[in-house]
C-alpha cells in the first residue's frame, strides 16, 4: 500500500502537466451568430466574442441590465397558492396543466435580461501604422 501511493504521488504531476499543455481554442472563421461566440465574463460582466480579426463584435452585458423598472419585491402574493396545484399537475405528468398554473405564479411583468452594449474593434493590417477604432453602441 505504501508503495502504491508513492507510485500515485509521483504520476499525478506529470499528469497535470501534460493534461495543462494544450489550452487554446481554433477556430476557422469567426462566429456568424451569438450562439456560435465565446462567453468570457465573471458572473456580473460578461461578454459574447465573435473572434473577427480586421473587425471584432464583443457583445457587452452587466448583471443588473434588465427591460422594466423598479418594482415591489413581492408582486405576486398569491403565487404560493399556486405551489401545490403546480406540484400535483407534474406529478400527474400533467404538464401543459402545469406549464399554465406556473405562470400564475409570476409577476404583472416579467422582466428579460438585455444586452448592454455592442463593441465593434477596427483594426488596419495594410503594412502601414496600425491604428484601432472602438466604437460603443447599444442595440
Amino acid at each position: 500500500m505504501k508503495y502504491f501511493a508513492v507510485f500515485i504521488f509521483l504520476l499525478l504531476p506529470g499528469t497535470i502537466v501534460v493534461a495543462q499543455q494544450n489550452l487554446q481554442l481554433w477556430y476557422k472563421q469567426p462566429a456568424a451568430v451569438w450562439t456560435e461566440a465565446l462567453p468570457v465574463g465573471n458572473g456580473r460582466l460578461g461578454a459574447m466574442v465573435f473572434g473577427g480579426v480586421e473587425k471584432e463584435l464583443l457583445q457587452l452585458n452587466e448583471a443588473t441590465f434588465w427591460t422594466g423598472g423598479p418594482i415591489a419585491h413581492n408582486v405576486n402574493p398569491e403565487a404560493k397558492n399556486y405551489l401545490p396545484l403546480v406540484r400535483e399537475a407534474l406529478l400527474n405528468k400533467e404538464y401543459d396543466k402545469a406549464e399554465q398554473l406556473a405562470k400564475k405564479m409570476q409577476g404583472l411583468y416579467s422582466e428579460s435580461y438585455l444586452p448592454m452594449a455592442d463593441m465593434i474593434i477596427e483594426q488596419n493590417f495594410d503594412g502601414k501604422q496600425p491604428h484601432v477604432f472602438i466604437s460603443t453602441f447599444l442595440p
